[in-house]
């Protein structure tokens, strides 16, 4: 019992480290915005860009998780997306139905559900590429 507490605690650890790391994605991301302040069109250009830089990088780690066919049930790893991403498409549409109600529509609403939706999406990813650095030793 002590021992899977351990494994738990370093789990976790090593998860907010790695969520923590700036990637360039978000970099860019954060200097954007920085620069479109105070437009709102302005964010959900530079929220737009990032999110297609999130969806590239997914694709590309998904390409690499699916060249290890000996450590991955390959089918299974397309199932389990297949039902993210209808989960994410569904959890991204409650958000905006909620700040639109709370922006009372208008820009700002599609501004925060698109932040919504690229916080998540950059989850998902991340979590993909630790999965293959763990099964291809990097």
């Amino acid at each position: 019992m002590k021992n899977l507490i351990l494994i738990l605690i370093i789990f976790q650890v090593f998860q907010t480290s790695a969520q923590q790391q700036k990637h360039p994605i978000d970099v860019k991301n954060n200097k954007c915005l920085e620069e479109a302040v105070p437009t709102t069109i302005g964010s959900i250009i530079c929220e737009k860009e990032a999110l297609k830089a999130w969806e590239s990088e997914m694709e590309t780690t998904l390409k690499l998780l699916k060249e290890n066919q000996k450590h991955l049930d390959i089918k299974l790893l397309e199932e389990t997306q297949t039902k993210w991403l209808a989960f994410h498409k569904k959890q991204v549409q409650f958000y905006y139905s909620y700040y639109q109600t709370q922006y009372q529509g208008g820009t700002m609403a599609r501004a925060a559900a698109l932040s919504h939706d690229k916080r998540y999406l950059r989850e998902r990813v991340i979590y993909l590429k630790e999965l293959y650095k763990e099964i291809s030793g990097q």
